[in-house]
């Protein structure tokens, strides 16, 4: 509704990048935001200041933690509150605070819901055995802790709090369907955010670029944060890297173009590019800062396109994340998708193998199964709104 006045305040917190590199990223999401919509204030929670607060909780009142909020926000009043997940300490703190305020939840990526059991972020656990001790100690806490709660002695943030509606542009993409209301949205959105983002790629940059991949075939890598989210272990990933691109084959003179993930670590990006010089004639990683943490789609869109009418020139992708999902949608560009069974089985983690197995098949699947209805709108009548 283009008659409502909105107030929007965006919070950056839970970036969960390497050491050295966290700040860099939030500056970046502020620079970006800026580009995309205007802010009445935008804040960034540091982690320090995060585990803070949640050290708090044991011993402060819920009004003495949600004014700490309010301070740090610049409003003690939200009418909508836009979260990927309602799971983690920063977004239960956020729904907490602002009780009164209609829940949204946006999902990861370019908008895909991934619950609080989604084998693609978390590891399996076996089912613990029962114990009676541990049940007697674990129900005597939850009663003191009620009775605290009562009195207003601690904060309770309740557990996963349910989102009111959900926007999406896959929401079912994964084999999960949103536990919401939800709205599916149209891919334009997306390319039309996208293209405001167009300033941040140098054009000299990529005219440089272009004349370095010149005529050569050109392999793309899009890496994730498996060692960083400890799934693996550095080593295992930079040998993953190498054992999946050897086995889908190299042309000679490829050039190799890695787009990093935003929370990739620098110095296993360095030795990842020492332990692929051998196999091709040049690597080029996307460091620096503006196109480090930038979507990739928006720099693919300007390096690359509009693509060589031949598919044989045109650059083969090679995916282990839902980057891949983005490139077909917006530009019909497919991928080389995940490590496999015998790389996955030998290099992951035991307790992560089996999900990052699953969610490879889910991938593909995601992939092949590319649809994007046309768009739903939904109009609120309250003629002032704040946001988060």
């Amino acid at each position: 509704d283009l008659t409502i006045k909105y107030q929007d305040y965006l919070v950056i917190y839970h970036l969960y990048s390497p050491p050295g590199q966290i700040d860099e990223f939030a500056a970046f999401i502020k620079r970006i935001a800026e580009l995309v919509g205007e802010w009445h204030k935008i804040f960034y929670i540091t982690p320090d200041k995060l585990s803070d607060i949640e050290s708090r909780l044991d011993y402060s009142s819920p009004s003495k933690i949600f004014r700490i909020v309010h301070e740090m926000v610049g409003t003690n009043r939200a009418d909508e509150i836009y979260l990927c997940r309602n799971w983690m300490f920063g977004n239960k703190l956020l729904i907490n605070t602002y009780k009164s305020a209609l829940t949204i939840c946006y999902g990861d990526s370019i908008g895909f819901y991934f619950s609080v059991k989604s084998k693609a972020l978390f590891a399996d656990k076996p089912e613990p055995k029962f114990n009676l001790i541990r049940y007697i100690q674990k129900k005597q806490k939850a009663l003191v802790r009620k009775i605290k709660t009562s009195l207003r002695l601690i904060t309770y943030l309740k557990i996963r709090p349910k989102f009111d509606i959900g926007y999406f542009v896959l929401p079912e993409a994964f084999g999960e369907s949103p536990p919401m209301k939800t709205v599916t949205l149209n891919k334009v959105w997306l390319l039309e955010t996208f293209q405001k983002l167009r300033g941040l790629v140098n054009p000299e940059y990529v005219l440089q670029f272009r004349n370095k991949i010149a005529e050569s075939p050109v392999s793309i890598l899009l890496t994730s944060n498996f060692s960083e989210a400890r799934r693996m272990s550095q080593d295992n990933e930079i040998a993953a890297y190498r054992e999946f691109l050897i086995a889908e084959g190299i042309e000679p003179n490829t050039v190799l173009v890695i787009k990093p993930h935003p929370r990739d670590d620098n110095v296993k990006l360095q030795k990842l590019e020492d332990a692929l010089s051998d196999l091709f004639d040049k690597i080029i990683i996307l460091s620096e800062p503006d196109l480090f943490f930038l979507p990739f789609e928006v720099f693919f869109a300007e390096a690359f396109l509009p693509l060589d009418s031949n598919p044989n020139n045109q650059p083969r992708v090679f995916a282990v994340s839902t980057a891949c999902v983005s490139l077909k949608l917006l530009f019909n560009v497919p991928s080389i998708v995940g490590f496999g069974e015998q790389i996955t089985s030998k290099l992951f983690y035991e307790n992560y193998a089996a999900g990052r197995l699953e969610h490879e098949q889910e991938l593909r699947a995601a992939i092949n199964n590319v649809e994007v209805p046309g768009i739903i709108s939904e109009h609120h009548e309250s003629p002032t709104y704040q946001s988060i």
